[in-house]
């Protein structure tokens, strides 16, 4: 099999940019500066604006260009880990808590798109977590029981009523109503980042945060006297910006460095390659109930949706040592056939699954550079004090990889606005930089 199909992410190939930034080209002062243009940026750009602080977001790439573009648009309850899984990992009260968060985030994404007045491709879905062997099908019926015991409705399968309702094989699988949705997460992210800007928030494109420092954290008035200051941004474009609040949502790929030392990248505990193939637009989805956002339980990662379009999107298959340019420890280059590989493993899967839709034709092929900490959960809040910045209550991260991204990215913003307020909110225990009960392997 030879892929014949463009080799560009989905959502950016499918239309115009909504909208343009300028770069930043002076200096600037402001009371909360969001470094970042993808969503977690977006989020909490639009949160502290709307609630009047005077903000600015300085995006190193176009809004939208990093990997939001190349997101695979799912928003779920259960994300790549099972909630039963996240249980073991967190515990029980934990774990639903969580699940709480993201249902609540759900909700409120589907207003966000209703009120930005901007076509986001929003559509609510259920969910199926399905297995294919006998260890996953324990487990399964382990997510069915938690589910069932925490007001998730929900149906058990087994191999013959998984047959009734999907043309794949299943040793197990638990049904749930309403519990996903879908949305286009580049013309999101422009959405979002629209709604900032019409509350104040001032966006500048191709601006990267080359650095933060808290040099200018305490100052001399006229009279001699110390007063406080602002945190120090440096900027690509060779301007600076001081702001009393940093929120850096850069994720992974971020570059910002911290007192001569980047940070980003150690919050997370694993970064690898996921790879994705979008197919055309399908008219008819037999053998797909719903059609629903689909993820396997046990072995490789696999997950698939229906995108606004309708078109047919699987991915998975994730490489930790490979690159979204197909380079081993970024330096050794397979070239090609490496991603070629497991795009045809993915468009092979595609066909096994769904033999009865007709004419599936793979369009778009993409690999993604995708971060996630062991216990699948993002990371939201000040950094850490052992960060050597004096000023870290007052930097906060919004790090929100993984499969449910752009739900993370609506908590953060929500979470974060609460926590520079003064609210004693203990959902950000969840998500802090230094959680201690994060179990390690």
């Amino acid at each position: 099999m030879v892929i014949k199909t463009t080799a560009a992410p989905l959502w950016t190939s499918l239309g115009t940019t909504p909208n343009q930034y300028p770069w930043l080209d002076r200096d600037l002062s402001c009371e909360v500066a969001v470094v970042g243009g993808g969503l977690a940026a977006a989020m909490c750009a639009y949160r502290f604006a709307e609630a009047g602080y005077d903000v600015a977001l300085l995006s190193g790439s176009p809004i939208g260009g990093g990997s939001t573009a190349s997101a695979s648009g799912i928003m779920s309850v259960d994300g790549e880990d099972s909630l039963s899984a996240l249980t073991d990992q967190i515990g029980a009260d934990r774990a639903m808590m969580a699940a709480e968060l993201l249902r609540e985030a759900i909700d409120n994404v589907e207003s966000l798109c209703a009120s930005s007045g901007s076509d986001c491709g929003f559509r609510r879905a259920d969910s199926l977590r399905y297995a294919e062997d006998a260890a996953g099908a324990e487990a399964v019926r382990k997510e069915y029981a938690l589910r069932l015991h925490n007001g998730i409705t929900s149906e058990l399968m087994d191999g013959h009523t998984g047959a009734e309702w999907f043309t794949f094989p299943m040793t197990a699988g638990v049904y749930s109503k309403r519990a996903a949705a879908m949305a286009d997460p580049y013309r999101l992210v422009h959405a979002v980042t629209s709604l900032a800007a019409s509350k104040g928030a001032k966006v500048f494109e191709n601006t990267a945060v080359t650095s933060l420092s808290d040099e200018e954290l305490f100052t001399m008035d006229e009279y001699g006297q110390a007063r406080e200051g602002g945190l120090t941004l440096e900027t690509s474009t060779h301007r600076r910006v001081t702001a009393g609040y940093v929120i850096i949502a850069t994720g992974a790929a971020g570059g910002t460095r911290i007192h001569g030392t980047a940070r980003t990248e150690r919050e997370f505990d694993e970064i690898r390659t996921t790879y994705m193939v979008a197919t055309e637009p399908v008219e008819e989805f037999s053998g797909w109930r719903g059609p629903c956002v689909i993820r396997r339980e046990g072995g490789e990662r696999l997950y698939l949706t229906v995108t606004p379009d309708s078109r047919m999107l699987i991915g998975g298959l994730d490489s930790l040592l490979v690159d979204e340019k197909g380079r081993v420890a970024g330096l050794l280059n397979l070239g090609e056939r490496h991603s070629d590989r497991r795009y045809e493993e993915l468009e092979m899967k595609l066909r096994d699954m769904f033999p009865a839709i007709r004419d599936i034709t793979p369009e778009y092929v993409y690999a993604a550079r995708d971060a996630r900490t062991k216990d699948s959960l993002p990371v939201i809040g000040h950094m850490p004090n052992s960060s050597g910045l004096p000023a870290a209550d007052r930097v906060a991260y919004a790090l929100c990889g993984g499969d449910n991204g752009i739900l993370y990215a609506e908590i953060a913003g929500r979470l974060l606005l609460g926590q520079y307020e003064g609210q004693d909110n203990k959902e950000l225990g969840l998500f802090s930089p230094g959680r201690a009960w994060r179990v390690k392997h």
